[in-house]
């Protein structure tokens, strides 16, 4: 089980080594106290801090800050630089990645980024693409005609099949996947939800991903499940076969 953690500024910092085979993931928290708030907000550069201060309700300006300050704690571990050193490009679709002096050239830190109300998730890798989703699983709602608009063919017959108490849990599972894959891509919505699918192996903890147009969906990404707590569904999409998960402490 992959438990929602704390980070304080002061938890401990030194570097932390991953392999190309190895994809980190990193699950906390992000409703603190005004006091860590404070003290993350540190961390943040002039423009990310102008950023938070545009948030119309300081709930969702304290979780904003506390899941940049983390990413920038995370990061900084793996790069070996201070938190404060860390610098954002972004794609023109608007995915962040690390500038390439950053990164370290050839072989690049990726990461992704994903949080639901008050949880996130931090996916790292190296050398290869990434994508991480989270969603808080509901009860308040129908999910076949959510799912009759956004999934298709095998997609909608595995949610359609499922044992009604069960529909709900299926919905979600494909939709993190889906969304997973197309954070890793990069494009975000540009990319047409039935230009490709995901189907999932017996266990359900992996889908293979099915493009209609390789050119603008590589079919090498794989999604993994993440085992976290009850009502959260988390996956991960990261480009290649031979990667396994961590949970680093």
């Amino acid at each position: 089980m992959l438990a929602f953690a704390r980070f304080e500024p002061t938890t401990r910092s030194e570097s932390i080594a991953i392999a190309g085979t190895d994809v980190d993931v990193w699950a906390f928290a992000l409703s603190e106290s005004e006091a860590i708030v404070d003290a993350w907000s540190k961390l943040l550069c002039g423009d990310e801090k102008l950023r938070a201060d545009r948030f119309i309700f300081r709930r969702d300006r304290n979780r904003w800050i506390v899941a940049r300050g983390v990413l920038r704690h995370l990061l900084a571990r793996y790069c070996g630089v201070d938190p404060l050193a860390i610098a954002f490009r972004y794609a023109s679709a608007g995915k962040p990645s690390l500038a390439p002096d950053i990164a370290g050239g050839a072989r690049f830190v990726a990461f992704n980024l994903a949080h639901s109300q008050d949880r996130a998730l931090l996916a790292v890798a190296r050398d290869r693409e990434i994508g991480v989703d989270l969603e808080r699983a509901r009860d308040d709602f129908d999910p076949l005609p959510i799912a009759r608009r956004f999934f298709f063919g095998a997609e909608l017959a595995a949610i359609q099949a499922a044992a009604p108490g069960s529909q709900r849990t299926a919905f979600f599972r494909h939709w993190v996947a889906k969304e997973a894959v197309l954070k890793a891509n990069g494009a975000g919505l540009s990319l047409a939800l039935d230009s490709f699918g995901v189907t999932f192996d017996s266990d359900g903890s992996i889908a293979r991903v099915r493009s209609t147009d390789p050119a603008t969906l590589d079919e090498g990404l794989v999604v993994r499940m993440l085992p976290l707590e009850r009502e959260w569904h988390g996956a991960v999409a990261a480009s290649g076969h031979g990667w396994a998960l961590r949970f680093p402490a």
